[in-house]
């Protein structure tokens, strides 16, 4: 799960991103944060590649909270939401954006705790993960965390940005459990587009270093692929 925090008081965002650091750990949760001063950086990111979760501050200067989640929405409709305030004053304004829950300042831990509660509750409902038999434990791997998946031997691994996952499920049953931005690269890799750094003549380079092998046959349709998807990324960018 990636989760944005955003807030032009750089105490606050470091206090909410610190707070979630410390329940993530606690309840033994992977997730990436990530630490936002302005609406409009915010929103340039959440272009590229959209959060689970946003805890966003309405009172900010430039591009105040509420016109930012409204341009978040325009993007991605599917995020969590919670908005971050002094005040419940534009309480009625936010319900048509769709809010989650609201944390009021002064912050603190069991209000953050709460609604990210809440989000998770609603990242799982969902369904933006997939579940997996891993040492013979039931495991919901988020998607946007799987960075590409591999056959080894008779089991199948999942890279993900919180470490690998050894998973007993055939790669064509999960070629079927994921959709959009997964591409069926080679026999025995499947890609997640989103973390793909760059392609080359015969792989994926991953952000996180890893090469990712091409099939032989129609690197043209994958390379079309790949074309396509960052066609349609630039498209969300673009105002």
């Amino acid at each position: 799960m990636r989760v944005a925090i955003c807030d032009d008081s750089v105490h606050d965002a470091e206090l909410v991103c610190a707070l979630l650091r410390e329940h993530f750990e606690k309840n033994d949760f992977a997730g990436e944060l990530y630490t936002f001063f302005s609406g409009e950086a915010l929103a340039q990111a959440f272009a590229a590649d959209p959060f689970d979760v946003v805890f966003l501050d309405i009172y900010m200067g430039g591009m105040n909270g509420l016109e930012t989640a409204q341009r978040l929405r325009e993007i991605d409709r599917d995020f969590s939401l919670v908005f971050i305030t002094t005040s419940k004053d534009h309480a009625l304004d936010s319900f048509s954006i769709g809010t989650n829950d609201y944390v009021v300042k002064p912050i603190k831990r069991e209000e953050i705790d709460r609604a990210f509660v809440r989000c998770r509750e609603v990242f799982l409902k969902n369904g933006r993960f997939i579940e997996v038999v891993s040492n013979r434990m039931k495991r919901k791997v988020p998607l946007n965390q799987i960075l590409f998946m591999e056959v080894y031997g008779k089991e199948v691994l999942i890279h993900t940005a919180a470490g690998t996952i050894k998973a007993a499920l055939p790669l064509d049953e999960l070629e079927k459990m994921v959709t959009g931005t997964f591409l069926r690269c080679h026999r025995s890799y499947i890609v997640n587009l989103n973390h793909v750094e760059a392609i080359g003549q015969d792989d994926f380079r991953m952000r996180d270093g890893s090469l990712v092998p091409l099939r032989q046959r129609g690197r043209t349709e994958l390379r079309d692929a790949y074309a396509d998807f960052l066609s349609d990324r630039l498209f969300k960018v673009s105002p």
